[in-house]
């Protein structure tokens, strides 16, 4: 039998604006994506095309319910760095998965920019706010 599965208890998810934890909590789900072109070569007398990639970062988004204006404060400093220059503060997030047999894995994604949206209904619903973000890279942690 192979190694259980995880549920999303079992995973964290963290922000940070210059190693300083921000209290950005009751995220719903997150979203990660490797940001990569597939590229083809084609070549005079060969068949099959030769393959290739470039690496161009990550991105995604977090969801999350809102309970007070931390998600607006995050993109409020954000704004007001961006407008006092580049690379002012700088941005990143963790995330962690807890395996079945105890191990952990953590990625600290770095570089990172976002932005926000907000979603408003009625009375039985949430409000809720989405975080985008875009990232140069990551790191694995040891």
């Amino acid at each position: 039998m192979g190694q259980p599965t995880i549920r999303g208890h079992q995973g964290q998810l963290k922000f940070f604006k210059d190693n300083a934890l921000l209290a950005i909590v009751d995220i719903t789900s997150v979203d990660i994506t490797q940001d990569s072109t597939f590229i083809s070569s084609t070549f005079v007398g060969r068949p099959l095309p030769e393959q290739d990639q470039s690496i161009e970062g990550w991105s995604g988004s977090a969801d999350a319910e809102v309970r007070g204006p931390e998600i607006d404060d995050l993109i409020d400093a954000l704004i007001t760095d961006n407008l006092n220059g580049i690379g002012v503060s700088d941005y990143t997030f963790l995330t962690t998965e807890q395996y079945a047999d105890g191990t952990t894995r953590s990625y600290v994604y770095f570089d990172t920019v976002f932005k926000m949206s907000k979603r408003q209904a009625g009375l039985t619903e949430k409000m809720t706010k989405r975080l985008e973000f875009k990232c140069s890279g990551r790191q694995k942690l040891s």
